[in-house]
């Protein structure tokens, strides 16, 4: 029987980069988790524009239109929008953590949605309390009642 708590996570734009362009296993990891009911998946529609950089540059339209599907509005993965609440929570973090604008949106929108694991590479990241950051290839070891 699975558990009843469900645990909250967030995916870092580079983390859906590294998933797509690199190794898929940690998404489709989650995705699997997501799927049997154990998690919820959040991400930022930041991440759609910071995904979408090098492949508009580039001219791979293909991974374009598999980006912006995947960052659609669908069940598997919450993609919520940059809402004022959102920037002023982005302010407060980037006054207590001092991280970057686009990191404080993303801390902040996972802050939003009770986010307790943070799917990211960066390890410049400053997570507030309660906030864990995990690398990407580190999901394969996961499991949500851990």
């Amino acid at each position: 029987m699975t558990s009843s708590r469900l645990v909250s996570v967030y995916l870092d734009a580079n983390a859906i980069i590294q998933s797509i362009e690199t190794d898929g296993a940690p998404l489709a990891m989650l995705m699997s988790h997501v799927e049997r009911g154990g998690v919820s998946l959040f991400t930022s529609e930041l991440s759609l524009a910071e995904v979408l950089v090098r492949p508009l540059k580039e001219g791979q339209d293909q991974l374009v239109e598999l980006y912006e599907r995947l960052l659609a509005p669908q069940e598997r993965l919450s993609v919520l929008p940059i809402s004022r609440a959102i920037l002023r929570s982005s302010a407060e973090i980037r006054a207590m953590l001092g991280n970057k604008g686009p990191d404080a949106i993303h801390v902040a929108t996972a802050r939003a949605t009770s986010c307790t694991l943070f799917v990211s590479s960066d390890t410049r990241l400053r997570l507030p309390d309660g906030m864990t950051r995990m690398e990407p290839a580190g999901v394969a070891q996961w499991e949500p009642s851990a």
